[in-house]
């Protein structure tokens, strides 16, 4: 029988694993997937992939925290799977970069003519009343009664044919359509600005300066009183404005089916770009999130991810589980930690936060395999070594029921941001990576699954 050493050399051949941008080539300990044997329904699922012209998809939906909502690790696990099983599209995406260049510009642009409000399942007091954290963990609203919000392909190897749209409410709030003719929409200002208080100024004159009232001020800012100070940085909800927009120019694309909170619409030939309007009037418009396929069989990486969050904050969210369903999973992948740790939470409290997102996905979904990755290395308050995230390694390393994947060890573990940051591509920040570090993960990550399932494969043929 070969070693682990030999088949690993004979993988690296066939998926093309290169010298990582971490200047070496990935170890057998970095292939290596514990407690692999949970995968083997998943495998199941891919070698029909690989066999039948007629197998249709396999989605994988990976839910994480900021290093997840940045495009790079996903983007590049994406691109090692299509490789292998062929491109299904892009799978799940949202406008997370609406007013600003955002990471998911790379891949799409958005734009509207009415102003939107975005705030996060971990900072809900941002929000616009009525806002729901569904399926991206976070909150997209307007109140326009005539709104268009257009989505832009970038990577034209995403293009689309059918399109779901997660939502809530009936009828179905949101309709996708193409333009009739060449339409230019033009975002209006962002709906939040920046104020820092000068001297002698009071709330009431910086309401009445921007047109706003004082409580909006205080709720927006979760202020307890009316006593500001000089110097102090303001969040002041501007007026919510539009840029008018003839809604004639759209034609809505054809309904395909509609199934709890999620509607798919179908087109012919690819697209690059599609218009979200409005189905029906309603005080509050809520996204959740957009879907994006094509008619080609293969893999399908849906990156979930919310800047700032822990496992927790989804976990007050009962929405964003019930809505899962509309990624079709076959595996799911979770990643969280590093934002725990900067909360000084203890190990402990992180397994059971961890352990209810299971259970809380286990309840839609009782029969899809779960793998879990150790979080990155990092250092707190940007000099210190991660001991929080040390102690999150070791509890999920000593778990049997599920599979994990060991990103901790390799971005160099415990002293891993202090002895070599260079080499695992930390960024300044020392909790970030770049994009080549990103890159390098997800890369690592994906050709992981492959060789797991190459043994797989092997270890069932012996059985024959």
């Amino acid at each position: 029988m070969m070693n682990a050493k030999v088949i690993f050399q004979i993988f690296s051949v066939l998926f093309c694993i290169t010298v990582n941008t971490y200047g070496e080539a990935p170890t057998s300990d970095d292939m290596h997937i514990l407690n692999v044997q949970h995968l083997y329904p998943f495998f199941e699922k891919l070698e029909k992939l690989e066999k039948d012209t007629a197998a249709g998809k396999v989605n994988i939906v990976h839910i994480g925290d900021s290093h997840i909502q940045g495009i790079f690790f996903c983007n590049a696990a994406r691109n090692v799977l299509q490789q292998s099983f062929g491109n299904g599209g892009y799978g799940f995406t949202f406008p997370y970069g609406f007013y600003r260049e955002g990471d998911s510009s790379r891949t799409f642009r958005f734009f509207s003519n009415a102003s939107w409000r975005i705030c996060r399942n971990n900072m809900p007091y941002r929000c616009t009343p009525g806002a729901e954290f569904g399926l991206a963990g976070y909150g997209f609203t307007t109140p326009m009664e005539e709104f268009v919000l257009k989505i832009e392909i970038v990577d034209k190897r995403y293009q689309f044919n059918t399109i779901k749209l997660v939502a809530t409410g009936e009828p179905f709030p949101f309709r996708p359509a193409s333009a009739i003719r060449n339409v230019v929409i033009k975002n209006p200002p962002p709906n939040l600005e920046r104020h820092v208080v000068k001297r002698r100024e009071t709330l009431a004159s910086i309401a009445k300066k921007y047109e706003v009232s004082i409580d909006s001020i205080k709720d927006r800012n979760r202020m307890t009183s009316n006593i500001i100070r000089a110097g102090k940085t303001l969040f002041i909800p501007a007026k919510v404005e539009s840029i008018k927009i003839d809604m004639s120019q759209f034609k809505p694309l054809e309904f395909h089916h509609q199934e709890r909170q999620v509607a798919t619409y179908r087109q012919t030939k690819p697209a690059s770009e599609a218009y979200f309007i409005p189905a029906v009037k309603l005080p509050l418009h809520n996204l959740n999130g957009i879907i994006l396929e094509n008619d080609s069989r293969g893999i399908i990486y849906h990156g979930v991810g919310t800047v700032g969050s822990t496992a927790a904050h989804f976990n007050a969210t009962p929405l964003f589980f019930e809505q899962l369903h509309a990624l079709s999973p076959d595996l799911f992948v979770i990643s969280f930690g590093t934002n725990e740790s900067y909360h000084k939470i203890s190990a402990a409290a992180y397994m059971a936060q961890i352990n209810l997102m299971i259970s809380n996905i286990k309840k839609f979904h009782p029969n899809i395999p779960i793998m879990i990755t150790t979080p990155p290395t990092s250092l707190l308050e940007g000099k210190k070594p991660n001991t929080y995230v040390n102690e999150y390694f070791d509890s999920l390393m000593r778990l049997t029921n599920f599979a994990v994947w060991d990103l901790y060890s390799f971005t160099g573990g415990f002293m891993g941001a202090l002895e070599k940051p260079e080499i695992i591509q930390i960024a300044k920040d020392k909790v970030h990576y770049s994009p080549n570090g990103y890159t390098s993960q997800g890369t690592t990550f994906a050709n992981a699954i492959l060789q797991n399932y190459e043994q797989y494969k092997q270890s069932q043929k012996l059985k024959e």
